[in-house]
This record gives structure tokens, sequence and C-alpha cells, in this order.
């Protein structure tokens, strides 16, 4: 039976001067299992705003239950009908204790008191809040803000729950709990709509639409979309393979979307023979000058009050000039933390934090020249737009350092370029008419044209499509950067194997500090509670079933190169460079 269903709908925000969405037609089932992609702007979180009624279609008819939303009956029961898990969290948390926050749904729904603190905590049992009933909200880090937002949307019991990137900003582990959390709510009849730029994650799907200038371009299985003949499909909507299946075609395998890396290393296995495993080279020791200092830097938030929070706790960091620094951890581990006092947003505690050659305690007035010369971007960047025009917001910064005329339109629209927002047809947009992944490329030309000795970035790419991604990633830690030192948080371990350093937060400490290799081979910590690489699992797993390699891959070019001295036949000819 159909739970929503869509006729012909469009829809065009006021201020835009294209329809976000455009006649679309399709229905979903109950307990159905859709997955939701297509490039950043291309309507996805306008479609789920459709969906939950918070909009109505400008042209069209969409029914929840039978009911049209156009009608206020209509949106109303969508609106209890469908639950919404925002892009950005911290638009839904509207209470200020975490408790509180959960259970506001069910009290707008009139529950008994019972029956609302059984959902609150049956909901934060499920995303892995119980500890932080009690805590303020706004003192969750952002990826407990988006554990939170799943919460609520939980303890309504809606008929479809809605995740738009609900897992962007998640650790490892707590993305594979809400991902299984979602293969349970299919199984007890609930249905789940998915937006996501993870390929990986769609494939878990049963169906999977894909959007393209806020057109349906595809409707169908996984397998479908991840065939062969689905190629160009694919590229012209910034879509890629699921990273097993990309891994499977790089060795010149058959790509299956849903492989599990275990399957995928036993087809490995069988192909090749087992090689001792040489000895790795040990990379040398370089001494170089400190861009940044930390020593027993401690904070903790709302020091010395009843809500005390320890964030960091004596840390000692010294992060050479011109280098590329990835900072690891579950959510709430300390690395927003540590960026912040790296920009001097926020005083140690305790110990003392060196940026740029000064001591921040005593810089005083030239703290503000610190801050332009290693520009901060913050978790959610999109949150700090604040001019009506997206070109006046980049040159917010540059012009503050004093540029003007063509030197300063020169700047702007190389920032912009550089970020995937052509300037000429960017910066007259307002920036309120911007996709999400747009405003998160949109807040980071304004990092990038400030031209600073160093870029601090928390969550750089996360919400973006994965051709976007990519050519970010390149962009802020590739040659390109040159002798501008990049250190960057992230959740994407795929993304910290390639910088050249890796630190690993662990509650608050820093728990391994290394070149990519080693901490992603021989000094890994499972207790750190993230995953490797899938390439480094791989790795392992083919080590582990005899197929011993010479290095230790971080990337499938690197792996393929492994694996080619072992080749033979058909392999050896399949693995030849074009």
């Amino acid at each position: 039976m159909s739970l929503i269903e869509l006729e012909s709908v469009s829809y065009a925000y006021p201020d835009s001067p294209a329809p976000a969405l455009k006649e679309l037609s399709f229905s979903i089932a109950e307990g159905e299992y859709v997955a939701v992609l297509g490039a950043n702007g291309s309507g996805k979180s306008s479609l789920l705003r459709l969906l939950d009624g918070l909009r109505a279609p400008t042209r069209g008819e969409l029914r929840v239950g039978g009911l049209s939303t156009s009608t206020e009956e209509g949106r109303r029961s969508a609106l209890a009908a469908v639950g919404l898990v925002f892009q950005s969290p911290a638009d839904q948390i509207v209470s200020s204790s975490v408790e509180e926050d959960v259970a506001f749904g069910p009290e707008n729904l009139g529950l008994p008191r019972a029956e609302i603190l059984t959902r609150v905590g049956r909901a934060l049992a499920a995303v892995g809040l119980e500890g932080e009933r009690f805590r303020p909200s706004r003192f969750l880090s952002a990826g407990q803000q988006q554990r939170l937002a799943v919460a609520g949307a939980l303890a309504t019991d809606a008929s479809c729950i809605a995740f738009d990137e609900a897992t962007a900003m998640l650790d490892p582990e707590a993305r594979e709990r809400v991902l299984a959390l979602m293969d349970e709510l299919v199984l007890s009849g609930k249905a789940v709509v998915h937006v996501t730029h993870d390929m990986s994650e769609a494939a878990r799907a049963s169906r999977l639409l894909v959007l393209e200038g806020g057109a349906l371009v595809f409707d169908g299985s996984p397998a479908e979309l991840f065939s062969p003949g689905r190629q160009a499909l694919r590229a012209s909507a910034s879509l890629e393979l699921p990273e097993c299946a990309t891994l499977a075609a790089a060795l010149g395998l058959e790509a299956r979307p849903r492989e599990s890396m275990r399957e995928l290393a036993a087809r490995i296995v069988q192909r090749y023979r087992a090689r001792p495993r040489a000895a790795a080279p040990k990379a040398g020791t370089k001494v170089l000058e400190s861009a940044f200092i930390l020593k027993g830097a401690s904070h903790s938030y709302l020091h010395g009050t009843d809500n005390e929070q320890l964030a960091l706790s004596g840390v000692d960091l010294a992060i050479p000039r011109g280098a590329r620094l990835a900072l690891v951890g579950r959510t709430g581990s300390g690395k927003s933390t540590a960026l912040q006092l790296l920009d001097g947003l926020v005083a140690p505690t305790q110990g003392s934090v060196t940026a740029l050659g000064m001591d921040l305690a005593k810089a005083g007035k030239l703290l503000r020249s610190i801050r332009m010369r290693a520009p901060l971007a913050i978790q959610r960047p999109e949150s700090a737009l604040f001019e009506r025009y997206s070109g006046d917001d980049v040159a917010f910064g540059p012009r503050n350092l004093g540029l003007a005329g063509p030197k300063l339109v020169g700047r702007v629209k190389a920032a912009m370029d550089e970020a995937g927002l052509a300037f000429e047809a960017f910066r007259d947009r307002p920036t309120r008419s911007l996709s999400g992944g747009e405003k998160r490329r949109l807040a980071l030309a304004g990092v990038l044209a400030m031209g600073g000795e160093a870029l601090l970035l928390d969550e750089p790419t996360s919400a973006l499509d994965p051709a976007t991604k990519r050519s970010i990633l390149e962009l802020l830690i590739g040659p390109a950067r040159g002798e501008t030192t990049v250190v960057m948080a992230t959740h994407s371990m795929a993304e910290a194997a390639r910088a050249e350093l890796v630190a690993v937060f662990d509650s608050g400490r820093l728990a391994a500090l290394g070149e990519p290799a080693s901490i992603f081979y021989e000094g890994f910590d499972p207790s750190w509670g993230l995953r490797r690489p899938l390439v480094c699992e791989l790795a392992s797993e083919l080590e582990a079933a005899g197929l011993r390699l010479e290095a230790r891959p971080l990337s499938a070019q690197a792996l393929v190169a492994a694996l080619e001295p072992l080749a033979s036949g058909e392999a050896a000819e399949r693995l030849a460079p074009a």
C-alpha cells in the first residue's frame, strides 16, 4: 500500500531563478527503504520538506496517507506521518536539555507522560545518548546533536522517517548504529527515505531515486544504477560506485555494489598466489619548524560551574609548517575544540597554545591578525553566512584585509571557482537560495579567499556529493595548496589517509600521532572507536588469508600496485597499466 504519492509535483523557491523540483511522479510504500541521490543542489532536501508537509507543491499533487498536503488537514497528516531528520541538526533542536528535546514531538501529539518518558528512553538508547539525557543540548558536539535529532524523530513513532544526510557528521561507530537503526525501522514496517552522498550507504536500500537539476532521472534498484550500463548517468549526476565496488573494478574484478569487504577479500585471494612480505621501509625523521604548538593544553566548557564539561586534557601536539594534518576520533573526542584552540576562539584552561610563532595568551590585539592568517572553517560553516548575496559573503574576509577593486574581485573569483561555485553564475545568487551543499562550498570559498598561511577546517567535505568532495579534498590538501599548513578534522578515514600526519583523539586526549600507514596498520587500536580505511581493512584481511603484500596501501591505486607483483596470466593483463 502506498504511503506517499507524488503526481507531477514541482516546487520553486520565491528567490530562485529556476524550480527546485520538476514534474516528479512516484510513490513510496509502507515499509519501503528508499535512498535519494544526486549532486548538491539537485533538489534532495527540498523533496524531503515536501514529503514532510513543511512545504506544499507549487504544481501537482502530493498525498500522504491519501490526503493532499496542499490542504491544512493533509499538511498536519504529513507532519505526523513523516518524521524528518534535518541536514543541519541545530535547525530542529528546540529545547534546552536533551530529554526535553526528544520529548517535544510526543508532547505535541498529546501522549500521556508515562508514554512520553518511555519513548524518550527508547529513542536515546537507539542512538547511544542515554548518558547525555539531562545534559544541556547546546553543549553537545555536532555529531551528538545529529544523533539527538534522530532520536527526536524516532520518538514521534512516525510511519516514515526521512533522513537528510543524517550520518554525514557522525563517527564510524555512530554511523553504523544509525544505519543499523534504519534497517530495524524497515523490518518493523516503517518506511525509510535516506538522502545520502555515500554510495555504500545507498546500496543498502532496496530502491534508489536519482535527482538531477530537480528532475527524477532514475528510479530503480542499486544493482541497476551501479551496473556498467549506467556509468554515463552516474557521471552526469555526480555519483560514484560504492567503495568496495570501486576497489573491485580497480583490480579488474566484477563490481558488486552490496559486497562486503570480507567477500571482496575472498575473491582477491582466489586470484593471487601468496608471497612473503618484505619489511616496510621506515620513514626518515623530519625536523621542521612548527606552525602550531599545544603544550599540556586542556579546555573545559563552563569551567568552574556545575555544568563543566572537559573537552581536552593535557594535549601536547606540534604541527610542522606546511604539513597536512588530519584530526580523527569519535564524536565529542575533542577535535573541534582543538581547532578552536589553534585559532584562539577559546583559551586553554591549562597549558599553552602557540600559533604561527605567537603565544596566544600574550597576543592581545594581534589575535585578530592570527585569525586572519589562519582562518577557521567551523563545523557547519554555512551557519556563518550572513551577506545577502554569495559574492559579497566571500568578499567579506579579503575586504577586511584591505583588498579592494580589481584585486578584491580577482581574489573572490578565484576562491569561488576553486570551491566549485562558478563566479559568474553564483556571485549574485542570494545566499539563502543555495542548497545545503552549495552553502558549504560558499563558506569554504570565504575561507580560501583569505589566502592565509594556514587553514583550519572542521569537517570541510561533509554533506558534499562525491564528485565535489573529491575535488574539494584535492584542493585543500593537494599540491595546489603549496606551503599552506592544513589542519582538518574529519570522520572519513579515507580522507585522513591522504594527509601527511594523523592525530587520533580519544575522550579529550591525544591517543596517537603519526603517518597514516603507521596509524592505520601496526599502530591501529580498535578501542579508539574508529574504522580503518576500507583499503587498509582489505589489505589486513588479505594478509590474514595468507596473501602478504610488500607495502601498506592507503588508496585503491596503491593496492593495485601492491598486488601487481603477485599477478599472473589473465590477472596480469587486467592489471597492466593502460
